[in-house]
């Protein structure tokens, strides 16, 4: 059973590049935050936190705009839906059963490796 329905494609499409543009405005928002620390820009810059939101949310809106109005990205966000319509997710206990297995399988290995790191140490012991 698919969790997407084909039908969503423009709201996962519109949500997508609303995260990623959320996401340049923010890390823009910081890159200057840290660049003002760096070079005491608070001080010499009047208004310098205002600029610096200003222009990660100005460059949130572009990165919108161009995501949503570039053909070829448009495009390629709609593939990509496709493909993710197709997908299948396992059940809820198949990922538990499989989770179970991993956790039992990486603790035996690392039971068996604790143990040759533990012999290896007393046999050098015995040597030096």
């Amino acid at each position: 059973m698919s969790l997407v329905k084909s039908e969503d494609n423009k709201k996962w499409i519109n949500t997508f590049s609303a995260i990623c543009s959320i996401i340049v405005g923010y890390v823009l928002i910081q890159f200057l935050q840290q660049m003002g620390e760096w070079f005491d820009l608070e001080a010499r810059v009047p208004h310098f936190l205002m600029i610096s939101q200003g222009l990660g949310i100005v460059s949130g809106l572009i990165t919108f705009i161009i995501i949503t109005r570039n053909r070829n990205s448009s495009t390629h966000l709609n593939e990509v839906f496709a493909e993710l319509v197709k997908v299948i997710w396992p059940k809820s206990d198949d990922v538990i059963k499989s989770t179970v297995v991993i956790i039992i399988g990486l603790s035996l290995m690392s039971g068996l490796f604790v143990g040759v790191d533990f012999t290896f140490q007393k046999l050098l012991e015995l040597l030096y």
